[in-house]
């Protein structure tokens, strides 16, 4: 949840109202890939660990598994921007070019952004059962 929160929702807003997008965003990307390995971590380490109960093991594997998914719409976004990249790169007017770029920027976080979204829904419901004492739902 506090990747979510902070590296998607808070820093972005952050840096759309501030004059330094590229150094926020980038700043953000970065806490949110060592928020991911620091998840991949734990879950290999609460899998390997016996004395660890099978309640938390289950949610650290699940925590995993949507971390997975974010790196997914990540990996989609990064495709979409090589793509416009490469189509800019075929034009010549400079002007024609920034205004790809721009398009295909916006067009380009939809998947991250919808992806982020469905994860911040389902962690709330996760915390929720973790609170109770429930095993996660698949």
């Amino acid at each position: 949840m506090m990747n979510l929160s902070v590296f998607h929702l808070l820093l972005p807003v952050a840096a759309l109202s501030s004059g330094y997008i590229s150094t926020i965003l980038t700043l953000a990307l970065i806490g949110s890939l060592l928020t991911l390995s620091f998840i991949a971590k734990k879950s290999r380490s609460c899998a390997a660990d016996p004395t660890e109960s099978a309640l938390v093991q289950a949610h650290w594997q699940q925590a995993w598994k949507r971390s997975k998914l974010l790196l997914v719409g990540y990996a989609i976004s990064i495709a979409i921007m090589l793509i416009g990249w490469g189509l800019g790169s075929l034009q010549s007017d400079p002007k024609r070019l920034g205004i790809l770029l721009v398009v295909v920027s916006r067009i380009a976080v939809v998947p991250t952004v919808l992806i982020v979204f469905a994860l911040f829904v389902l962690s709330t419901f996760s915390v929720a059962r973790a609170k109770q004492d429930e095993f996660p739902k698949e």
